[in-house]
């Protein structure tokens, strides 16, 4: 009894979440059970999102700390040049025409003395507002890349849920409105709990980055492949008719099948990877979710002919 394992299973029980639903019933199939770094996957997937928010506090508190130091540097150069202007009128009221050699010396030297005490502030402010200036840059470039990784699958390098998730709005609302051409595919890895039960975790990893590099090697620029959680897979394909797509996903099957994997250490072969696959037409108005919620019924449908082949859904019910 964890968090992780509690959420996820009082979330199936519900019944509220499908795509959850579906994740599991795939796993309970392949295995009869669900482990702990299943469930723990699941979680991040459906559920994490508190990491994401630290972050963003962290980042808000750092920006709140160097304003208020800019301002601080500005208010502390303005003080400081207000008092040298006032000196200097205060000086300048004690020149007359009938100043004596040394009366004359006392005001220039009051002249360079408060000129560099102002030149003096002048530098110490331009080096504060440089050093600020240098923390903002890394302060925007840690931004970036914090921005990059939220998109990012850290094992696969593809786009993960969260970057999947905006692309298909967008793409689904994008079709509504011009009526281009959107399809999708749902990929998934057969049997993968067997690889790694068998060769272990890491040996499991690097299954994922090869069909990764597959499905990336197999799009055009303009498609999206993400890793959707777990040994899942979705391709998101912009002006493609749903007859084209699953051609392409019958390419990548045959190619997966036909790949001769072996483990990096031993050079034994880990036997025939395989892959499941949907395939989706997006129809106008239907939404993302309905979209996502065929083109996974799909995906099923192939694990339940008997794996490692494609499967079309049918149009939604209007």
């Amino acid at each position: 009894m964890t968090p992780a394992n509690y959420a996820v299973w009082y979330e199936y029980v519900s019944g509220n979440n499908i795509a959850l639903n579906d994740a599991v019933d795939v796993h309970l199939e392949d295995s009869g059970a669900l482990s702990d770094e299943e469930s723990r996957d699941l979680y991040t997937r459906f559920f994490d999102r508190e990491k994401d928010q630290a972050a963003l506090l962290e980042l808000r508190q750092d920006l709140k700390r160097i304003l208020a130091e800019v301002l601080g540097f500005v208010g502390t150069g303005a003080t400081a040049s207000k008092k040298s202007s006032e000196k200097l009128l205060s000086v300048i009221d004690k020149l007359k025409p009938d100043m004596t050699r040394d009366e004359i010396h006392a005001v220039t030297e009051e002249v360079l003395f408060e000129a560099r005490t102002a030149m003096s502030s002048s530098e110490i402010l331009s080096e504060r507002l440089n050093a600020t200036m240098a923390e903002m840059q890394d302060m925007k470039k840690d931004l970036d890349d914090a921005k990059r990784e939220a998109k990012t699958d850290t094992l696969t390098k593809l786009a993960n849920r969260k970057a999947f998730d905006s692309i298909l709005e967008k793409a689904t609302k994008d079709a509504d409105s011009s009526g281009i051409e959107v399809s999708m595919i749902f990929a998934d890895l057969d049997l993968f709990k067997k690889i790694n039960d068998t060769h272990g975790h890491l040996v499991g990893d690097q299954v994922l980055k090869v069909v990764a590099k597959s499905l990336k090697g197999a799009v055009k620029g303009r498609d999206l492949v993400a890793r959707y959680g777990g040994e899942e897979f979705a391709i998101i394909l912009l002006n493609t008719s749903i007859d084209n797509a699953k051609k392409l996903a019958e390419n990548i099957r045959s190619e997966i099948a036909a790949k001769r994997i072996q483990r990096r250490d031993n050079r034994k072969s880990l036997g025939n990877i395989t892959m499941s696959f949907g395939v989706a037409r997006y129809f106008p108005s239907e939404g993302s979710e309905s979209f996502l919620q065929r083109v996974d019924r799909a995906l099923y449908m192939s694990k339940r002919k008997g794996r490692n082949t494609v499967s079309e859904a049918p149009p939604p019910v209007i």
